[in-house]
């Protein structure tokens, strides 16, 4: 284990950089609003549509993903990350972020670093050496759709990335730049319908799940600790898994598709606080045993 028992009932803020609801709030609030193409074109893309369809939470509820982030256990493989609850062992793998998320996260294309190109950039950033996530906003924000143009698209696409699937590390004055793959393949729509954007999401939080162990070593220090990247399906993870907890936390969301992944079909109780107390948590998990759900089989991405 990372950390021992002594370190389980301490509290940290983690700062998560998926920006989601304010992403979501930019797009629809744009002076000049998303054209039917640009909407329909996110509205009907296989992967972002669910997006699109969750419930618009102001606040992210990341106490359950901390809880297990306390009980991560140290294994050799490294592309899954297990938790141990009341003996019971938690996997956070491929699977489990693809059925919660609905994502694609079948293998990435060959040679897909070199799709896209830098045209698109070159038109809309002129030689800009860094361009960081405020840059992109404040571009999109005042752009103006044009007859047989994508660009305006194309830089919402990147926004809509950078805040919610690849979001950035940092912010303010040392805002680390956006994913140059990112601002690469949105020259070609096309393949950004197709790329598995599941499985960049799932390694890029592998990959900070990673960098946090490092960082704590053991011991939980400071009050702050961001988590850029897709946190969703960590999100909702506890809650899935262990029965207890998503009864007493979860509830079904009415509006949600048939056809839509586990983070379209539920949502969290309103509580009194902005998330739920690490106290709360505990109180309700208790010595409960952890069993996980039936899951359907994996979503079709044609």
């Amino acid at each position: 284990m990372y950390f021992p028992p002594s370190e389980y009932m301490k509290k940290i803020k983690l700062a998560t950089r998926c920006y989601m609801h304010e992403a979501l709030k930019t797009l629809d609030g744009l002076e000049y609003l998303l054209n039917t193409f640009e909407r329909k074109w996110f509205e009907e893309h296989p992967q972002f549509k669910h997006i699109f369809h969750m419930p618009r939470e102001r606040n992210h509820k990341v106490m359950g993903m901390w809880m297990l982030l306390l009980r991560m256990a140290c294994m050799e493989k490294k592309k899954e990350a297990w938790f141990v609850v009341n003996g019971t062992f938690i996997r956070y793998g491929i699977k489990e972020h693809t059925l919660i998320s609905g994502l694609n996260c079948r293998n990435y294309p060959g040679n897909y670093s070199k799709a896209g190109s830098e045209a698109f950039v070159k038109r809309q950033f002129k030689g800009q050496k860094t361009i960081r996530y405020q840059d992109v906003k404040t571009k999109l924000e005042k752009m103006v759709p044009v007859n047989r143009s994508q660009d305006r698209l194309r830089m919402a696409v990147v926004f809509f990335l950078s805040s919610i699937l690849i979001a950035q590390t940092k912010t303010g004055d040392d805002a680390t730049p956006v994913e140059s793959f990112i601002l690469r393949e949105v020259d070609d729509l096309n393949f950004c319908k197709t790329f598995p954007w599941g499985r960049l999401s799932f390694d890029h939080m592998l990959g900070e799940i990673e960098h946090t162990m490092d960082h704590f070593k053991g011991t939980v220090k400071g009050t702050l600790w961001p988590v850029p990247g897709f946190c969703i399906p960590m999100e909702f993870l506890a809650f899935e898994a262990i029965q207890d907890l998503g009864n007493e936390f979860l509830e079904d969301y009415p509006d949600a598709d048939e056809h839509c992944p586990r983070m379209c079909k539920k949502k969290f109780k309103k509580c009194e606080s902005k998330g739920i107390p690490l106290s709360k948590i505990y109180k309700a998990l208790d010595t409960t045993v952890v069993s996980y759900p039936s899951y359907p089989s994996y979503p079709s991405y044609n």
